[in-house]
């Protein structure tokens, strides 16, 4: 199944850094996500699109993981 999100970095986190690349290392580590893609980068925030398939492993949430590094969904 392919997946859209939209991330930006949390206002109690900003960061010069774009957040496409970050949220695509993130997402790298997580079990079942393949074939990430920033489909969309903006000043703030970013779309990025990856297949997720359930690779049997109870693995965290993306919305906690992406805060544990200062980015929230949107």
């Amino acid at each position: 199944m392919r997946v859209v999100i939209f991330v930006r970095h949390h206002r109690s986190h900003p960061s010069p850094y774009d957040i496409g690349p970050q949220v695509t290392m993130v997402l790298e580590s997580l079990p079942g996500v393949s074939q990430i893609r920033v489909d969309r980068e903006e000043a703030h925030r970013a779309t990025i699109s990856y297949k997720w398939k359930d690779p049997g492993i109870h693995s965290p949430c993306i919305s906690v993981v992406l805060a544990s590094r200062g980015m929230q969904l949107i």
